[in-house]
């Protein structure tokens, strides 16, 4: 039976043998060959620094770098191996559903240029994968980057938020406004392009890695770096409202939610009830909701974009996004089990055949959806399977007595990226941009890190049960 462990043998082989070949021990004796870890490190650590600033084709072409130079080390370093979890296994057969997509489609080459981004990212994430394992003491550092990048987009956010600096893409409907202090001007940063949905789905993703320091310091209960990380992250938080993307808020809606789960899961755990801690503590926590509340119901610009969230047709971008997902779901209707192709370009073609006139747009504007329309129901349900099984590994690494607190904080933060982005992602699809997906992809690899390494400490105890 070819299962996942014969396939990998049979790569691990092939592996061997190249390592084991006069062209291996040529490279290993080489400069670039001794210096190579350094160099993939400082790519990786470019590939995060290019999400904030460079454009997608500038960070595509590092993500392949980075995947070419992992492979290189794949090959020639003696010893190397190939490893893959249940999550991969759900992965790659999404990816190989994507490919059938890919020749199903009635156009192959615009389709092929949408296919090749989808490369770009299979091949980061197995490359992140792969360096992990090999370098679990880089996913601290590669964490903290990605923190740094966070807080200082949202400073950039809270400073053209408050200096009304006018986006390209920020368009409000102002239809229902009564007076001018309900114009929100929309925040968004330094990403290229300057979109404030973009800027919001990216504080989104990258929200986890400012909370897990929070997270670090407060299980060390030191007061003073609590205080300073505790400013960042409401920092993070108060960028992201000010991108008016409401995408973007229900996101934090699940952030919070899967926090206030874990907060009252630790209260249970370590004081047995809410009842029994301090009472001071209950007054902060109190005290700093009702605080975010006020900030919300008594700033009528926040407060009005978030309200108009429940206008459905009422708001014309609301309205506009369901005609799109009507055309888009009869699009899936007609095209159930391969999809009408990959990427944007081959969607705007045929969307044009299913959409109301004056409703043109380049995607579905829900990630659930635009997986289906492109890949069909079969790809839908393995990429469902792989976010729901990733969700499900790190919940339960959270509750496992056995794993140490940083593990714990470090893969509750993937749920938490899993969740924004996901919530974020039913309304909007910047999932599909290369700033969101470098960085949602690293999260997934740290978890697949952890997955791995579990599943090597099993086989060893089986192993010295049946001896």
């Amino acid at each position: 039976m070819f299962t996942k462990s014969v396939f990998l043998d049979l790569i691990n082989r092939g592996f061997c043998a190249v390592q084991n070949s006069r062209m291996a021990v040529f490279a290993r004796d080489s400069l670039f060959f001794r210096h190579i870890d350094s160099l993939i490190w400082a790519v990786f650590l470019l590939c995060i620094f290019s999400t904030c600033c460079f454009s997608s084709g500038v960070i595509g072409a590092l993500s392949l770098l980075f995947a070419g130079l992992n492979f290189f080390r794949l090959c020639f370093r003696q010893g190397e191996s190939f490893k893959l979890s249940k999550i991969d296994v759900f992965f790659i057969i999404y990816f190989l559903i994507l490919i059938v997509a890919l020749f199903g489609s009635s156009l192959f080459v615009l389709s092929l240029k949408g296919f090749f981004k989808n490369i770009t990212y299979f091949l980061f994430y197995l490359s992140s994968v792969y360096f992990f394992l090999n370098n679990k003491k880089k996913i601290i550092p590669s964490v903290a980057l990605i923190a740094v990048i966070m807080c200082y987009e949202s400073a950039v956010a809270i400073f053209q938020h408050f200096n009304k600096v006018e986006a390209l893409a920020g368009w409000v409907d102002t239809s229902h406004m009564s007076n001018e202090n309900q114009l929100m001007s929309r925040a968004f940063g330094t990403l290229k392009p300057s979109n404030p949905n973009l800027l919001g789905g990216y504080l989104i993703t990258g929200l986890s890695s400012v909370f897990a320091f929070l997270a670090f310091n407060f299980a060390k209960k030191d007061k003073i770096k609590i205080a300073v990380f505790g400013g960042l992250f409401l920092l993070n938080l108060t960028a992201v409202i000010f991108t008016g993307c409401r995408g973007a808020y229900l996101g934090l809606i699940a952030v919070f939610a899967a926090l206030m789960w874990a907060l009252f899961y630790y209260i249970k755990r370590v004081y047995g009830g809410f009842s029994n801690i301090k009472k001071r503590y209950k007054n902060l926590l109190a005290g700093i909701l009702a605080g975010a509340l006020a900030v919300i119901v008594f700033t009528p610009s926040i407060s009005r974009r978030f309200l108009s969230i429940f206008r459905f047709r009422g708001d014309s971008s609301i309205s506009f996004r369901m005609n799109v997902y009507e055309a888009s779901y009869h699009m899936f209707q007609d095209n159930p089990f391969l999809g009408i192709g990959l990427g944007n370009l081959n969607f705007r073609e045929i969307y044009g055949l299913y959409m109301k006139t004056g409703f043109d747009a380049l995607g579905t504007y829900c990630v659930p959806l635009e997986i289906a329309v492109e890949g069909g129901v079969f790809a839908l349900i393995a990429f469902l399977a792989m976010i729901i099984y990733a969700v499900y590994k790190a919940l339960r690494a959270v509750l496992n007595d056995e794993a140490c607190i940083s593990t714990k904080i470090l893969l509750f933060c993937t749920a938490l990226t899993i969740f924004g982005t996901m919530a974020h992602g039913m309304f909007d699809t910047v999932w599909f941009r290369p700033q969101l997906q470098i960085i949602f992809w690293i999260n997934i690899a740290v978890l697949n890190t952890y997955i791995i390494g579990q599943e090597a400490v099993s086989k060893a105890n089986l192993k010295v049960v049946k001896r």
